[in-house]
């Protein structure tokens, strides 16, 4: 098993070979909005629509899971 140290130097490597990748290839990677700071949010409809793409395009919460999430965000 790793220890503490050694496993965030593996998530580190991990991550930064992924945006080495998405920034190498724009066109295979999700877009993820922003805005500037101090610009504004985003409408509560499409806080919904982004975090549903989210939780469910890697099918990793039910439905009911990302409502509650969604609902205790207070984005549904």
């Amino acid at each position: 098993m790793l220890d503490y140290d050694e496993h965030c130097r593996h998530i580190i490597a991990e991550v930064s070979a992924f945006i080495t990748w998405g920034l190498a290839n724009p066109d295979k990677v999700r877009w993820i909005p922003r805005k500037r700071v101090g610009e504004g949010g985003f409408s509560r409809r499409f806080q919904t629509v982004f975090w549903a793409n989210v939780f469910g395009a890697a099918q990793i919460a039910s439905g009911d899971l990302v409502h509650r999430f969604l609902r205790w965000a207070r984005l549904g």
